[in-house]
């Protein structure tokens, strides 16, 4: 992959062509499923309108929202998907466009005929019973088994898609993407795995690209030449009875025959979900290979994404002809303004996505409206948008983590001043050991973009600062914010204060070395983590943790799926169920099951979670000045945790 020239003209900025619409850049915001955006019957509200407006308004060229159910007939909206299904929610996106050419940047919609097979039951009907090409599993529920849609019903879709198509354009709608890729009900039909019809709708690629043409056709129709179609599609599923290449290609082929007018290239299905949002774990332009075998088959522009944050990544994926259009969907959560910031020559200000899925997924998973681990004002942009304080305050920020340096940049922002004291000889806390790995590098561009904020803002920094309940007093400061972190778990063994019991911070640090054979104690993410971190270094690893599932922990589940396939594919030994007893001077000895046995190793690894640090806010609490605690100091948590609670501590003094 080329890298860009330095002081040359960057082709992400340049202008691009689909169909007959000029595009400002190269850069799209691909659409994504924002739980909580649309209303609950799938209009587009104000603060979706809101939340797509930041994004064209940060520079974007060609703005996409969520996909977009053409019928409410099959599935309902699941707080995810907009419905285009009537000329009052038309009128709706007719706003949005106003709003989004205001800024030079153009609209798209991408017209979904629903989700099929892996369609969730949020309302908990219990008669609910999803529809598919053909009589497959559910994939949340795999003891139902999907309804196959009829061919009215089949026609009634196309219709609808026509309809829905018209409404867009009418609307000022400027681009309209098909839902095809990636498994959904589109995709199904198309694929052999979820499509076995014996009717024109079944078969061979002929058949089961039918439904799929037909809608092309009918959304040409509807639109003519004057509204470019763009189809999403997935040329390889990476599981087993889905898409291969060769037929990808083909697919690619026929479609643009059909007279779409670009490709949006994306990979993987529901059964390899992390091919398809590629998480902490997974390297940069990790789709870009794939594209480029698409972009080599057919003469129309293609659309590439996966993990493309790096501006510099970005520009060599277009530079090496992988595509000719970039497609950006969670860094644009984490920073909205990534175009204009790449224009302005300032790289280093983007906060970057670290692919933890914390924000974007687990949030929408667990009933809370969508965001970002490293952005809380994503889809809170009005509400949580920082304004110059109207008293400045003096702060001081105990502890330089990821909680303490949200603080210090959040209040420094707002025109206060900030001072932060760590005790440590660098900025980081716990960010520093959860970079360290070759496969964390995303952690990493964190670390990078918020000790360069602190710096930029002007933050008064004391490294090696232990401070003292005397010392906060007597800085005199208005206001304290407690970042102390956590200290690593010492579980109540013996033998672990011997020479060969190391904690995992410790370890991934580099500050102590291990030998050999290694025994890692807790099979949580960071454990599973430094475990994988180890075996790349030639260690023989075995990872033992008392419950029945490693990285049982709350983590979001591509992201665990990731982590796991790497863990078995390094071939470290994986006991779960297996308990720490003691630490000898040959090794550990474990309870499995009934059984005890003995594990020889040269050392053994703690990785055992993180307690709060939380004396010096015991001590200051109901005192003055008026204090904060966030982050591990509270409870441990995530970055998001530490991040946000950082962020709205500063922002509401």
């Amino acid at each position: 992959m080329v890298s860009p020239r330095k002081g040359s003209r960057m082709e992400l900025l340049e202008p691009g062509r689909i169909g007959n619409v000029t595009v400002k850049n190269r850069v799209v915001m691909t659409p994504m499923g924002v739980f909580g955006l649309p209303d609950p019957d799938g209009a587009l509200n104000s603060r979706g309108i809101e939340f797509y407006t930041e994004r064209a308004r940060g520079g974007t060229g060609l703005i996409m929202p969520a996909a977009t159910l053409v019928t409410g007939a099959f599935e309902s909206t699941v707080c995810a998907l907009y419905l285009l299904d009537s000329m009052d929610k038309a009128v709706r996106w007719s706003r949005l466009a106003e709003e989004v050419h205001n800024y030079g940047a153009k609209l798209g919609a991408q017209l979904s005929a629903g989700l099929g097979r892996v369609s969730i039951n949020f309302y908990g009907k219990p008669d609910y019973i999803p529809v598919s090409a053909s009589a497959v599993p559910a994939f949340w529920m795999p003891h139902v088994s999907c309804r196959p849609l009829t061919a009215l019903e089949i026609a009634s879709l196309v219709t609808s898609f026509g309809r829905a198509a018209r409404m867009a354009m009418g609307a000022g709608v400027d681009v309209i993407e098909i839902h095809g890729y990636g498994g959904y009900l589109l995709d199904q039909f198309m694929s052999s795995l979820w499509n076995s019809r014996s009717d024109r709708y079944g078969g061979d690629l002929d058949g089961r690209m039918r439904f799929p043409l037909e809608v092309v056709e009918e959304v040409r129709n509807a639109c003519g030449d004057e509204v470019p179609v763009i189809f999403k599609f997935t040329p390889v599923h990476y599981t087993e009875g889905g898409r291969e290449l060769a037929e990808g290609l083909e697919v690619a082929r026929r479609l643009q025959e059909a007279g779409v007018d670009a490709l949006h290239v994306d990979a993987g299905c529901y059964e390899s979900w992390y091919r398809a949002i590629p998480p902490v774990y997974s390297p940069q332009a990790c789709q870009a290979e794939l594209a480029g075998e698409v972009q080599e088959v057919v003469g129309i522009p293609v659309i590439a994404g996966g993990k493309l944050g790096d501006p510099d990544v970005a520009e060599a994926v277009l530079r090496d002809g992988q595509a000719e259009f970039i497609g950006l969907g969670r860094s644009l959560l984490a920073d909205p303004a990534w175009v204009s910031k790449v224009k302005e020559g300032r790289p280093e200000d983007i906060a970057p996505c670290i692919g933890c899925s914390e924000g974007c997924m687990a949030r929408g998973f667990g009933v809370k409206y969508a965001s970002c681990a490293v952005n809380p004002a994503c889809a809170m942009e009005e509400r949580y948008r920082l304004e110059p304080a109207a008293k400045p305050r003096s702060v001081l920020v105990v502890g330089g983590g990821p909680g303490g340096m949200e603080a210090a940049i959040t209040a420094a922002r707002m025109g206060h001043a900030v001072t932060l004291w760590e005790k440590g000889t660098r900025l980081g806390g716990q960010l520093v050991p959860a970079s360290a790995p070759g496969f964390k590098r995303d952690v990493g561009r964190l670390l990078e973009y918020l000790t360069g904020q602190v710096e930029k803002l002007g933050v008064d920094v004391h490294l090696s600062k232990e401070a003292a309940a005397e010392d906060v007093s007597e800085a005199g400061t208005d206001a304290v914010i407690i970042a102390t972190g956590g200290e690593p778990v010492l579980p109540d063994v013996r033998g672990v204060e011997a020479e060969n019991v190391v904690q995992a911070v410790d370890v991934l640090t580099g500050d102590t070395p291990v030998g050999d054979r290694v025994v890692v104690a807790g099979g949580g993410v960071v454990g599973c983590e430094v475990a994988l971190f180890l075996s790349e270094k030639g260690r023989d690893v075995t990872i033992i943790d008392a419950q029945e599932i490693l990285a049982a922990e709350p983590v979001f589940m591509l992201n665990r799926a990731n982590l796991m396939d790497l863990l078995e594919k390094s071939g470290v030994t994986l006991l779960a169920g297996t308990e720490l007893l003691e630490v000898d001077g040959r090794g550990a000895r474990v309870e499995f099951g009934e059984d005890e046995r003995h594990i020889e190793c040269d050392s053994v690894v703690l990785a055992m979670g993180l307690e709060p640090r939380s004396a010096l806010a015991a001590q200051l609490e109901g005192g003055t000045p008026e204090v904060f605690v966030v982050g591990d100091a509270v409870r441990p948590g995530k970055v998001l945790d530490a991040v946000w609670e950082g962020f709205h501590a500063a922002r509401i003094i």
